[in-house]
């Protein structure tokens, strides 16, 4: 399967002027990722209980605190509700992405990033499962998740999966489930743009039409 990538996007700062200094931020930042916890119970019920424990989920790293590189961590936040299990024994579980570090939703964020204004993306239960949708626009619903071990990109409207990808970069899981939705829109004439709008003959729905068809000619 051949995996397109959105096209990088440079963006031009503006500079302080060189006779104007200016102290260093401290930026925090709430960075999603998963947590590998193991705990020994009798059952997945007596495990989520040892999970929960004592309802604190807020653990404060005390100096000296973790670091990574310029990173530091000086906190963690569980929420053992929303845990996802991922291993019984050593039996991998199939609803989970494998040897991935991060949920199948935050491929679904990155994609409405690279898509643009007005997209937006939600999270299933446990974060297995992602949502897209562009509300302004009325494109309907696309649900990202693993079906049979293979993750898929699935419109509300229609009975098959629009795209099938593999891969465990989430940057490019994000441009390719970006492009997947724009090619599942321009194949339902729903580009939402103008189809006279200087780009090409009849607009951007034929410009990607047109390098799609000039990709596959090449292969």
């Amino acid at each position: 399967m051949t995996t397109q990538h959105a096209p990088a996007v440079t963006s031009h700062a503006q500079h302080a002027p060189a006779d104007q200094t200016s102290a260093d931020i401290t930026y925090a930042f709430l960075v999603p990722g998963l947590i590998t916890l193991h705990t020994t119970a009798p059952t997945e019920t007596a495990a989520r209980e040892a999970l929960a424990g004592d309802g604190t989920t807020t653990i404060d790293l005390h100096d000296p605190h973790l670091t990574v590189g310029c990173l530091t961590i000086t906190g963690l936040d569980l929420v053992p509700a929303a845990a996802k299990l991922d291993k019984i024994g050593d039996t991998l579980v199939d609803d989970s992405l494998p040897d991935a570090d991060f949920h199948i939703s935050d491929i679904a964020r990155v994609a409405a990033r690279i898509l643009g204004t007005h997209w937006t993306a939600t999270a299933g239960t446990y974060a297995v499962t992602g949502y897209l949708e562009n509300k302004t626009r009325g494109t309907g619903i696309y649900t990202l998740s693993v079906v049979e071990g293979t993750l898929q990109l699935q419109h509300e409207q229609w009975p098959e999966p629009c795209a099938e990808f593999d891969g465990d970069n989430l940057t490019q899981l994000g441009e390719a489930v970006a492009t997947a939705v724009l090619d599942d829109l321009c194949r339902n004439e729903d580009c939402g743009q103008s189809r006279a709008d200087g780009e090409g003959s009849e607009g951007e729905c034929a410009d990607r039409t047109a390098r799609k068809a000039r990709r596959t000619a090449d292969d």
